[in-house]
């Protein structure tokens, strides 16, 4: 390969595609790059873990259509590094050797057989879903944070994503809160259900990488693609069967409150601040059209807060662990925010003026007050 690139291009190909490259691999190839020439004008970098790869699409001046894999972390190390404007990159003939230069610097990495480098499987592009980039972004970012770290829970550690009709749902809940997100998809899916449950990382990694205006969702079997104008993410899908959630959702409450979501948030993060890892309790009270709150440790002492809000129904002492409910708070859409309540101990619900965005969140008990 013979490849001429923009350094700040190439900067931005490697920040991409660096997620799924290990520092070590008892398979060395697993731990480089793949450098191909798609053309005359575009270069492929691609990584691949056997768990989630990434493909980057990169504009360069390529005089010679051959590919090499590089080892990864220190490829990426020396481009980012690099001070000049173009990064050239020579595979010497005949050799796994290739040089990369920049400036007035020239590195000569010994590489592996680009034939023995993982290669995503086949997908077929007859069923998929195609959504907005930042509509999926914003999704992404409403429920990846509610997924379970627990590695053994399976599917509570993903996202789940379901194609319904006109609509593309998004759910994730790790049995403590359940996050909820409808995306409007851009072509319709005659009356077939698509259901997959994507890892937690990954969604993660669709979230920070999305680029261009549209996504194709390209589901396979056992796998998914998400599919961009210059990106490409390959993942493995995670087995089993995502918790029934509809049914859950309450639809009447005892007590609704509607509040101000940055005064609210405000509030919440400062009253939070004497918690511990430990003790991440927040207790409200809410009675009067007034909303108390109070988080108190042992060793930081105690905080506590009021404001104004509108309610109906019953006067109520609810707790929560103040984590989450700040981590909802953050994403909610709206300017004011509206929570339905059904006593002390029955989940709640986090909603708006539309069913776009639904978070359900398990109270913790409540103490008894002195």
């Amino acid at each position: 390969m013979i490849a001429a690139v923009q350094l700040k291009d190439l900067k931005k190909a490697i920040d991409s595609v660096s997620v799924c490259v290990p520092s070590r691999s008892f398979i060395p190839v697993l731990a480089g790059l793949l450098i191909e020439a798609e053309n005359k004008e575009t270069i492929r970098i691609i990584s691949n873990d056997m768990e989630m790869g990434v493909t980057v699409k990169c504009q360069a001046n390529v005089e010679e259509t051959t590919s090499i894999v590089l080892p990864g972390k220190l490829f990426i190390g020396i481009v980012r590094g690099m001070i000049g404007e173009i990064v050239t990159i020579n595979t010497l003939p005949d050799s796994l050797v290739t040089e990369v230069k920049s400036g007035k610097s020239i590195f000569k990495l010994t590489g592996f057989a680009p034939e023995n480098f993982p290669v995503f499987p086949p997908f077929q592009r007859d069923k998929f879903l195609t959504v907005k980039s930042e509509q999926l972004r914003i999704g992404l970012n409403r429920t990846v944070f509610a997924t379970s770290n627990d590695e053994t829970r399976g599917p509570l550690t993903g996202v789940l994503i379901e194609g319904k009709g006109p609509f593309l749902y998004l759910a994730a809940t790790d049995g403590h809160r359940l996050s909820l997100h409808k995306i409007k998809s851009l072509n319709d899916h005659v009356g077939e259900k698509i259901s997959f449950i994507v890892p937690s990382k990954v969604a993660s990694v669709v979230m920070r990488t999305i680029v261009g205006e549209r996504v194709n969702v390209i589901p396979g079997q056992g796998e998914i693609m998400f599919d961009m104008d210059t990106v490409s993410i390959y993942s493995r899908l995670i087995e089993g069967e995502f918790p029934e959630y509809e049914s859950v959702l309450p639809t009447e409450f005892t007590t609704t409150v509607n509040v101000n979501r940055k005064i609210f948030l405000e509030g919440l993060e400062r009253t939070s601040l004497v918690t511990t890892p430990e003790e991440e309790t927040i207790y409200l009270q809410i009675h009067d059209g007034k909303l108390s709150m109070t988080c108190e440790s042992q060793g930081l002492g105690l905080a506590r807060e009021e404001m104004e809000i509108e309610t109906e129904g019953q006067a109520v002492n609810i707790a929560f662990n103040s984590r989450f409910l700040i981590d909802c708070v953050r994403v909610v859409p709206w300017e004011k925010v509206k929570i339905g309540i059904n006593g002390e101990v029955a989940p709640v619900l986090i909603f708006g003026d539309n069913d776009d965005f639904r978070h359900l969140i398990m109270p913790l008990k409540v103490r008894e007050e002195e």
